[in-house]
């Protein structure tokens, strides 16, 4: 009978073994496992399921966490690329019919010497002096842009361009927009080519050279090129106010109540009037902050330098909770590589279709604000010439090949109305004080230039943003070289 019963045991257990699909699951980090400190990675996974399942990958880094719906098919290989912050410790698990499966876990050496990604032909010696260089394989960069920031400078050949994908290749190059050090080693012209045009900083940190230690000679160079730190959101905080959206219904909702509560002691005496009275306005209250929807706010700010054909930006997605609990903010995917601005905790929504973050879920308290940041580049071309030897005037020449349109000239703590000039057009400019941008867009203009410097700065158009809140700014910077 002993036996019946073991028997019986073992055939449920093989059943059971055999209803679940076979799993295999793998984690690789990107940059040979290294990173530094508060930087951006990229890890890679691959799984393969014995039978079509849906699952549910899980990425954790620190107290980042991207959750990922699957929908796994029989025999076939799938490969998710994800960013994720830099964490000593990433973990991945999957998870079917709500029963982990497979989890697994690696680690991420922070350096604290700047890192030198080099992805040349074996053999070729390249280093930086002060640099701790990581020798990568064939076609091993980065699908996100954001990934780009765990590494200081970066060597290519030839081949490691080739083997690139469409979604690294684009990744590369906004790398290279973003004013990434980057060394080509007799790379392909047309490669070269497609890179230079998209270089930010006038092409200054993008080299190339026929061997490898030429490459570190001329990238070496580029460290004595100053650059300029982003724009934070700490600096621009006139552009972005506070949203007291939420606020202001709590107010209404308060002189609401006080209004019936002194209606109902002046003209009731009933004990049950003025008992069920806070009761019934609290749950107003409530009712009032579940059901509004809180307001977004983008800031954009963008940089580009003279005559650059691209510009770098920095936005700013904002949204204050409209009550304690989860709440979900949308992904802007049109404005790049979305990372959290700060270190709390906060879970991406990845579709694996796209590859990319759709939303982001915060367990939120009552208004608390929610930021999401977004980094980035777009073509541009605005060349201004200014000439500030008569007097209280200044004469302002478009020497760029396209039209812009009006915007603002500070400089020297003066402002200047900025008219809307053709290529080769110019014009007399006199101070008169605050027009055309904003006052606070004017005061974040000449916080990011030199007093002695000039800057050039427009209004931007976010039509090309799907699902932009109306609630938006945008601007563009424009630094004038002295005459």
């Amino acid at each position: 009978m002993r036996g019946q019963a073991l028997l019986l045991l073992a055939l449920c257990t093989m059943a059971e073994a055999g209803a679940q699909p076979r799993i295999e699951m793998s984690l690789a980090p990107a940059w040979d496992g290294w990173s530094r400190p508060g930087r951006t990675t990229e890890v890679e996974i691959q799984l393969r399921s014995g039978a079509a399942t849906q699952a549910i990958l899980q990425v954790s880094a620190g107290r980042e966490t991207v959750h990922a719906p699957l929908d796994l098919e029989a025999g076939r290989m799938q490969r998710l690329h994800v960013a994720v912050g830099s964490a000593e410790r990433v973990t991945a698990t999957l998870t079917i019919d709500g029963q982990l499966r497979e989890r697994r876990e690696i680690g991420i050496a922070q350096s604290e010497s700047p890192l030198l990604g080099v992805a040349v032909a074996s053999g070729v010696a390249t280093g930086l002096e002060g640099f701790n260089a990581i020798r990568l394989e064939l076609g091993d960069l980065p699908h996100d842009a954001s990934a780009y920031s765990s590494v200081d400078a970066l060597v290519l050949d030839a081949a490691s361009l080739g083997a690139l994908d469409q979604r690294q290749l684009g990744a590369l190059i906004s790398h290279a927009a973003a004013c990434g050090r980057i060394a080509l080693v007799d790379a392909d012209p047309g490669a070269r080519g497609v890179l230079e045009a998209a270089a930010g900083c006038g092409g200054a940190m993008l080299v190339s050279a026929a061997t490898g230690e030429e490459a570190a000679a001329r990238l070496q160079a580029t460290l004595a090129v100053p650059s300029t730190p982003p724009a934070a959101l700490s600096g621009l905080r006139d552009l972005a106010p506070p949203q007291l959206d939420a606020w202001q219904r709590v107010v209404l909702v308060i002189a609401a109540y006080l209004g019936a509560a002194a209606l109902a002691a002046t003209f009731s005496s009933s004990a049950w009037v003025i008992v069920s009275l806070p009761a019934l306005a609290t749950l107003v209250a409530y009712g009032v902050l579940q059901l509004s929807q809180a307001t977004p706010h983008l800031l954009v700010w963008a940089e580009a330098g003279p005559t650059a054909r691209v510009a770098q930006y920095r936005a700013w997605q904002r949204v204050s909770a409209p009550a304690r609990g989860r709440a979900r903010v949308p992904v802007l995917t049109q404005l790049g590589s979305v990372r959290p601005c700060s270190g709390g905790e906060l879970r991406f929504v990845f579709d694996a279709a796209l590859g990319r973050a759709e939303s982001a879920e915060i367990d939120a308290r009552l208004f608390q604000p929610i930021t999401l940041c977004y980094s980035g580049s777009f073509p541009v071309m605005r060349a201004v010439a200014i000439d500030a030897s008569a007097g209280d005037t200044l004469r302002v020449r478009n020497a760029g090949s396209l039209a812009w349109p009006t915007g603002t000239l500070v400089g020297r703590g003066v402002v200047y109305e900025l008219p809307a000039l053709g290529p080769g057009e110019s014009a007399t400019l006199r101070a008169h004080g605050e027009h055309g941008a904003t006052e606070a867009a004017t005061r974040a203009a000449i916080s990011r230039i030199p007093f002695e410097g000039h800057a050039a700065i427009w209004p931007l158009e976010l039509a090309s943003v799907a699902d932009a809140p109306v609630d938006s700014s945008a601007w563009l910077l424009v630094p004038v070289p002295p005459s």
